[in-house]
């Protein structure tokens, strides 16, 4: 019952403590800047309005760097462009509630057509409506300043402070990741595959096709470490791999090669029945274990 609540509230996975105080610390530094900036070139007034949407930014660039909805393209034309629309919409529309919807909903449009999705472009553009005299005096201005000059102290606030630590990088595409050893089967899963993937699913995944590429490889590793740990190889044993037809076969263990990496500990059998009856071989212990289905006692 609580999976299933949980499942629905759609609690996030926790992450490291280290992970959280370099977002918190992070945050903190880029806002700092931010603010020092705007409330010279706006005023008090300007800073109100603009700086919550710098927030939401932050919290991305900062707590999810690798996301898509934190890319650098994502957050400078997503804000830019929403500025736009939002002076745009203030300039056009006299009816405050109007103007107010309609710039939140044509950000939204113009992100999703440009694919520069960027939640916190949503309060930019609002921003520009309701920002008060102090905004609409800017005019057009407001995209450059503050938008784009605050959007540019995140942006190299970003760059230097994440690429500090060697477990995240940004923009996501300087991310380099090492091989986990996975099982040959997710090899054959390629880039365009999970793009392709995402693109049939019709769903907005915030994750490039490399982070998912290797959440898959990772899934795969713990899946056959898991197998591993689980199967006890006994000597002079039949298994069988419990397929139907001409597939169904059974070996004998007779002897091993043991070795702490399973994919050079190796499992010598003879296959007591089915195709090549009669004659041994040789696999891997993670070959064998992901073979091997059932134990066999033969009759007497």
């Amino acid at each position: 019952m609580i999976k299933r609540i949980s499942r629905f509230l759609g609690i996030q996975s926790g992450v490291v403590d280290s992970e959280k105080a370099v977002a918190t610390i992070g945050g903190m530094l880029a806002i700092f800047c931010c603010y020092y900036t705007t409330i010279h070139l706006t005023g008090e007034q300007g800073s109100i309005a603009i700086l919550p949407s710098m927030g939401a930014s932050a919290v991305l660039l900062f707590a999810v760097p690798h996301g898509q909805l934190s890319t650098p393209w994502a957050f400078l034309v997503g804000n830019i462009l929403s500025a736009i629309v939002g002076v745009t919409c203030a300039s056009l529309i006299d009816v405050t509630f109007v103007a107010a919807g309609l710039a939140v909903a044509l950000s939204i449009l113009v992100m999703h057509l440009t694919r520069s999705l960027h939640p916190p472009g949503g309060a930019t553009a609002l921003a520009a409506v309701i920002g008060g005299p102090t905004i609409h005096e800017l005019g057009y201005w407001y995209v450059i300043t503050p938008t784009l000059i605050n959007c540019t102290i995140l942006f190299f606030a970003a760059m230097i402070f994440n690429n500090l630590f060697h477990w995240r990088r940004y923009p996501q595409s300087l991310m380099r990741y090492q091989s986990v050893g996975y099982h040959p089967d997710t090899r054959r899963i390629k880039m365009q595959h999970i793009h392709e993937a995402i693109k049939r699913s019709e769903l907005v995944v915030d994750a490039s096709d490399e982070q998912i590429k290797r959440v898959v490889d990772l899934a795969d590793a713990i899946y056959h470490e898991e197998l591993i740990n689980e199967f006890v190889l006994e000597l002079g044993t039949y298994y069988t791999n419990a397929k139907p037809g001409r597939q169904w076969a059974v070996r004998q263990v007779i002897d091993q090669r043991k070795h702490k990496d399973p994919l050079r500990y190796l499992v010598i059998y003879r296959i007591a029945d089915g195709e090549k009856k009669g004659s041994t071989d040789s696999c891997t212990l993670q070959e064998f274990a992901e073979w091997a289905n059932e134990k066999m006692r033969p009759k007497n």
